[in-house]
């Protein structure tokens, strides 16, 4: 039965298999076999009479058991006649070959060396030296260097072997993985055990070990250097493990092993608000989580660490450094600029996930505000070329049109911005000066939350327009109205605010069917649905508990409301 070629290189002395596995070989590029002859280089009609019965005891004892002392004592035997060059040489590989499969390194490597300095010694006297003898001492030479002599010489022997072919593809790359791990060479390592890994069938003992090491290796190495490392790998599952280090979902396709290269969190931190004033939404943001690790931890075991951040940078500091403490190895939240600046300076960005559009360069599981905008215009401009911009005297409102007017966007469809205080309740005046240009075909577009955006909508209806999309009660104008649709719950779209019905939304989050199952178990313990902050929760512990935390690249999302819900926006 074949044993671990690791376990060959770096502890037991067991003989390598001279086969290749091809179990997870890509179609058409299957590994060659590589004969490994009993006398390579040496043919009995070069051996001279008076010792061809030692040469042939020489080879019957390797034919038998290449690692026997019987070998060493054939070919001690032989050398006591002090035979020719050539065949002192052969002599030499074999008991350089039965040193290594025994475990003795040093003497394999010193008698590969004395070896290689009688052919040295052939060369500069003109005569010709067989290649299949220089590659076998080499490869006795290689290995035992791999597993216990210099790295560095190591990988200098291997590269040779390579240039002859020397070695079977999987037994090259597996002992260039440990060459480089030894040499300290983290990333040419990762790249040689994730092409290992890729030859080796899914059970053996070599397998398991190339994934660890590939786990071992991947962690704290920064992210640009293993996306430089992808353009490196071997093959295709090979590349999709270096993604997967980085959090990148390799699909359902991809190997099991390929998937395993994902970076899985032990510990998830929460660090959101319970007290102060940004507390108001601590109640619902426990809630969500509660229900999201209910949903998550059928999936995989994960400990789950809450802190309170409270509503200040101090006390969000001391919430960070006593959550990092605790272990947290990715953390969701805290809430505010400033709080998420502080919780960066003590843990580093790199480690903190936020519900909601990213902060203070801190990655979050939504689309930026001015994402969602372009998003939003861009999908009216396919259908009108005029749109009427409604956006509130604020900071956010100023975001948004600061966006669409520094985009492209204008180049495909004419903005028009009205705008109005962020307290203003009645639109009538507002909705007076664009009605005409309702009525000849511009699309209303409105950067504010639901409830606003409820009352634009009946204004406009009383003007005598009637949303497109939505259920037909008059015999008005069609406009086609959009909104950044902030605040969206069940409650918010209901057939009690049916005005809504045909707007569409680029919300922060909407339900999908990824969160299907989140839903219905916060449904049974909070009895309603959740909203837009409770889905935001749900995917930032979903993505830590996937490894996505560090990749993730949230993008904008249109849902059209259609009969009290929202529906995922179908291209015309």
């Amino acid at each position: 039965m074949r044993r671990g070629l690791v376990v060959a290189l770096l502890a037991a002395p067991l003989i390598i298999s001279c086969k290749p596995s091809r179990a997870s070989s890509p179609p058409g590029d299957e590994p060659e076999e590589i004969e490994r002859s009993t006398s390579p280089g040496v043919t009995l009609d070069a051996v001279p009479d008076g010792l061809r019965d030692k040469w042939k005891a020489l080879v019957a004892a390797r034919e038998d058991d290449r690692s026997a002392p019987a070998v060493t004592e054939a070919a001690d035997a032989l050398l006591a006649d002090e035979p020719p060059a050539l065949l002192r040489a052969g002599a030499l590989e074999a008991k350089a070959e039965g040193a290594y499969l025994r475990g003795e390194d040093a003497d394999a490597i010193a008698l590969a060396d004395e070896a290689l300095g009688l052919l040295d010694g052939l060369e500069s006297a003109g005569e010709e030296v067989p290649e299949a003898l220089q590659v076998a001492i080499h490869r006795a030479l290689g290995l035992a260097l791999v597993r216990s002599g210099d790295p560095f010489r190591a990988v200098e022997v291997l590269d040779r072997l390579d240039g002859w072919k020397g070695l079977e593809r999987e037994l090259s790359r597996g002992a260039r993985a440990v060459a480089l791990d030894r040499k300290g060479d983290r990333e040419g390592a990762l790249v040689a055990f994730v092409g290992w890994r890729e030859l080796l069938a899914d059970d053996s003992p070599d397998a398991a070990y190339a994934e660890a090491r590939v786990s071992a290796l991947a962690r704290g190495l920064e992210r640009a250097r293993i996306e430089a490392l992808v353009e490196r790998a071997p093959g295709p599952d090979a590349a999709d493990c270096l993604r997967a280090a980085l959090g990148v979902d390799p699909g359902d396709q991809a190997p099991a092993w390929v998937a395993r290269c994902r970076p899985l969190p032990t510990r998830i931190g929460i660090l959101l608000p319970r007290s102060g004033k940004l507390a108001a939404l601590a109640d619902q943001q426990f809630a969500a989580a509660s229900a999201a690790v209910a949903v998550l931890g059928k999936e995989r075991p994960v400990s789950v660490l809450w802190r309170d951040s409270g509503s200040s940078t101090t006390t969000t500091k001391a919430a960070a450094d006593a959550i990092i403490a605790d272990g947290a190895e990715v953390i969701i939240g805290p809430v505010g600029v400033g709080n998420v600046r502080a919780a960066v300076q003590v843990g580093g960005q790199a480690r903190f996930l936020i519900p909601g559009e990213g902060l203070a360069s801190a990655r979050g599981v939504a689309a930026s505000l001015e994402q969602r905008a372009l998003a939003l215009v861009g999908e009216v401009a396919k259908t009108h070329a005029r749109a009427a911009v409604f956006v509130p005297d604020n900071g956010y409102g100023k975001r948004v049109r600061k966006a669409l007017e520094s985009s492209a966007m204008q180049a495909s469809v004419t903005l028009s911005f009205v705008s109005y205080s962020p307290g203003e309740k009645s639109f009538g005046k507002l909705m007076g000066g664009v009605s005409g240009e309702l009525e000849k075909g511009s699309a209303l577009v409105i950067a504010d939350a639901l409830p606003r955006t409820e009352l634009i909508v009946r204004q406009m209806r009383r003007a005598g327009m009637r949303v497109a999309g939505g259920r037909v009660d008059s015999e008005g104008p069609e406009v086609l109205v959009a909104s950044m649709g902030e605040g969206l719950s069940p409650d918010a779209v209901s057939t009690k605010h049916d005005s809504l019905d045909g707007v569409i939304l680029a919300p922060a989050a909407a339900p999908d069917a990824s969160s299907r199952a989140f839903e219905d178990q916060y449904l049974a313990q909070q009895g309603e649905l959740p909203d837009d902050q409770a889905l935001l929760v749900w995917r930032a512990l979903s993505a830590a508990w996937s490894g996505a935390s560090g990749t993730l690249e949230p993008e904008a999302e249109l849902v059209r409301v259609q009969g009290g819900r929202v529906v995922a926006l179908q291209a015309p």
